[in-house]
């Protein structure tokens, strides 16, 4: 290993190839991250600093003679400056400097004005648009962009905001400026033999680049147990495709619902050291293998994240539990859609997750107490334990009578009183129609909290506001922000006022209180009961 500090001239400099190998994740500094380090080299130029340090580049020497290096650590950072070099070509007009700093990116031949090799080489899938779009500048057609991968489009975003930045400065100082990025900026070049080695330093030095997550460390554990250069295209073509389906922003989310559902109990690790665990738990099970039942999970945690059941009653119990305040329940789902149960419908099996999930929640459980349940339901289905062992399993972890005495005291105010309104409008929709509600949504008392005016007053005691007024049979659903100048209004008013803005009243839930002639005491009482019934189909073990 060697390790030597490096102007970017010399980083830049001729024959220098840097290649990202395919298993590295893709290029993720966002327009934040390309705007520091912009401004700290302005900084460090204006306040004369002669040499300025910007992190390390960790590589494997190739090929020695030909100066070809594969890039470990230090992606971020080679992507972002050869970005910022193309900024620059862009912004400047004297074709000499243009030519100049265009031979840090991409020399051109001049005397058959062909390209040659660019400098930085990225992965295999964006290989082609950085070439195009990036480094020879081709103009893109603005009207294709969806169809760009993330990456691409942060290729461009980034670009943008380079020029943005520096559009500003005349062109004396922006040459000013190029020159000080090749003589004056530093980076530490580590140059090692092996994988091995680089990737040592690869999990401790990743100094200004963005940290390593988890999917970057389990990603990298696979290519390393790939025994040849055909085994690690198939990992990289999976790798992609997981990338595709779950986005890379969400993967960690991801490996760690996975890592609940395959082992079913908690995490007693970083999630990397959990997953090297299982790997040495399972010394039979390639990486190849591993990377297909991962992306065969991922497809089922999409369905549940997104929602992309047909069935409307398994559609109401997944809306259901997105509106839970945690989403332990999860893994347990996944499990069940990896390992399906004979004779054992994913629909029942859901609902029976949400009534102990709703059980749990408004019975205000802790953390440990709720996922006991769930490891002890995840292990019965690794195991390939029968219908009937897993429902005892949940049977064992219910409490009707406390539920159900909680949900019939006070509603208002509590964590889950939206998420348990919401569920009870869908619960009295029929098995056809399922909604789905976007935007605000607010709870209103229809017995006001103040409720001063002779109307309420007479129809209403002062305990009877007190021990009502927050409970379930009180409460209606609006859509947007509450009308607080109708809160303490008399029930007719308040109903005008709702009913002139339909738009408000979109929930079926609420739109049954304006068929009441009035609201006493015995309206209120017959409609808690009302909804306790329907709480009793939902949630009842």
């Amino acid at each position: 290993m060697k390790a030597e500090e490096r102007k970017l001239q010399d980083i830049f400099a001729n024959q220098n190839i840097y290649e990202i190998p395919n298993y590295q994740r893709p290029y993720s500094w966002n327009q934040d991250n390309v705007s520091d380090l912009i401004n700290d080299v302005l900084e460090a130029l204006e306040n004369g600093v002669k040499e300025y340090f910007i992190g390390s580049i960790i590589t494997i020497d190739k090929n020695k003679e030909d100066k070809q290096f594969e890039v470990v650590d230090g992606q971020q950072r080679l992507t972002t400056l050869t970005l910022i070099f193309a900024g620059l070509r862009n912004l400047i007009t004297n074709e000499s400097a243009k030519s100049e700093i265009q031979k840090k990116i991409l020399p051109i031949n001049l005397l058959t004005d062909e390209p040659e090799q660019p400098r930085l080489i990225v992965r295999n899938q964006d290989e082609n648009f950085f070439y195009d779009y990036i480094l020879l500048n081709k103009k893109f057609d603005k009207s294709t962009s969806s169809s760009l991968s993330e990456t691409q489009s942060r290729f461009l975003n980034n670009l943008d905001t380079i020029e943005a930045l520096l559009s500003g400065f005349d062109e004396a100082y922006l040459k000013k400026y190029a020159n000080y990025l090749l003589q004056n900026v530093f980076v530490v070049l580590v140059k090692t033999e092996s994988f091995e080695s680089a990737y040592r330093l690869f999990t401790v030095l990743n100094a200004r680049g963005l940290a390593l997550s988890n999917a970057d460390l389990l990603k990298n554990f696979l290519f390393g147990k790939c025994k040849n250069q055909n085994e690690q295209a198939r990992i990289e073509k999976l790798w992609n495709d997981l990338e595709d389906l779950i986005k890379i922003r969400n993967l960690d989310y991801f490996l760690s619902h996975y890592r609940t559902a395959i082992k079913g109990n908690k995490a007693q690790n970083d999630l990397y050291k959990e997953y090297e665990e299982y790997f040495k738990n399972n010394p039979n099970l390639s990486a190849e293998d591993f990377c297909k039942k991962l992306i065969s999970s991922a497809q089922n945690y999409v369905k549940i994240k997104n929602n992309l059941f047909e069935e409307n009653n398994l559609r109401k119990i997944i809306n259901s539990l997105q509106n839970v305040s945690y989403d332990e329940w999860i893994p347990t789902l996944l499990s069940f859609l990896d390992n399906p149960v004979k004779d054992y419908e994913f629909v029942d099996f859901a609902l029976l997750i949400e009534k102990i999930t709703y059980q749990n929640w408004i019975r205000r459980l802790g953390r440990a107490q709720r996922n006991t349940v769930y490891y002890n339901v995840i292990n019965q289905i690794i195991k390939h334990s029968n219908k009937e062992e897993i429902i005892n399993k949940i049977l064992e972890h219910a409490n009707n009578e406390e539920f159900f005495s909680i949900l019939n005291s006070n509603l208002y105010g509590m964590s889950y009183a939206k998420g348990v309104l919401l569920r009870l409008e869908n619960s009295i929709q029929d098995d056809s129609v399922f909604k789905t509600y976007s935007g605000v949504i607010s709870i209103e008392h229809v017995l006001p909290q103040k409720a001063n005016s002779e109307y309420w007053t007479n129809r209403f005691n002062s305990q009877q506001i007190f021990e009502n007024v927050h409970k379930i049979g009180n409460l209606v659903l609006l859509s947007g922000r509450k009308n607080a100048q109708a809160q303490n209004y008399d029930f007719d008013k308040k109903k005008d006022i709702y009913l002139k803005n339909s738009e408000k009243v979109s929930f079926d839930i609420t739109k049954e209180i304006c068929n009441e002639s009035e609201w006493n005491l015995e309206v209120v009482s017959k409609r808690q009961n009302y909804l306790m019934d329907c709480a009793n189909k939902i949630w009842s073990i």
